[in-house]
């Protein structure tokens, strides 16, 4: 549903905000010349800066072995795991707000999937904009987590095979260098 955001979070593990942004910005783009303009792109964007803000930065698993690969592991994990929740949360929130603004802009009552089920769900007594948010996180749970640990195992991948074959070498080694780039 969501998993086209793996991509843009592994570009934004790798390579960095800007080119993050940018991936987000051409993705949107494509998309608009297929459907409508979608404001949605917003929730694109602030996951990028967050991925960007909280990613493990300077983790040097490749030359390391025993208690201290282990912390290593650990601490990516943690910082996954934080990465997870926060992405989560931000875009059940933001896609709720977001969709309650466009139920309020064109005046109609929501009979989207997700209004049919917190509708159901909760017997119809609860207000549209918490709805639109509580009606998110199941799928969002989900997503998110194969958009933060696919986008970083992806990454991950993809700087091996940059320090494999030597692509865009920035002067540390292939092995144990000082610089470590996912």
């Amino acid at each position: 549903m969501f998993v086209d955001t793996v991509f843009t979070a592994a570009v934004v593990f790798h390579a960095g905000l800007v080119p993050g942004l940018a991936v987000a910005l051409i993705h949107w783009g494509l998309w608009a010349m297929v459907e409508s303009v979608s404001p949605f792109v917003i929730v694109s964007l602030a996951e990028v800066f967050i991925i960007w803000r909280l990613r493990p930065v300077g983790t040097p698993w490749p030359g390391f072995r025993g208690e201290r690969a282990f912390a290593e592991t650990v601490s990516v994990c943690a910082t996954l795991m934080l990465l997870y929740i926060a992405t989560s949360v931000s875009a059940s929130v933001l896609g709720g707000l977001i969709d309650y603004v466009v139920i309020m802009m064109e005046d109609y009552r929501p009979l989207g999937p997700g209004h049919v089920f917190g509708s159901g769900f909760y017997g119809g007594e609860i207000y549209p904009l918490a709805i639109g948010i509580l009606s998110r996180v199941p799928i969002n749970i989900i997503d998110r987590f194969i958009v933060v640990f696919g986008g970083f195992f992806i990454a991950l991948g993809l700087g091996r095979l940059k320090r494999r074959f030597r692509v865009f070498d920035d002067g540390a080694g292939a092995k144990g260098g000082k610089v470590f780039h996912l």
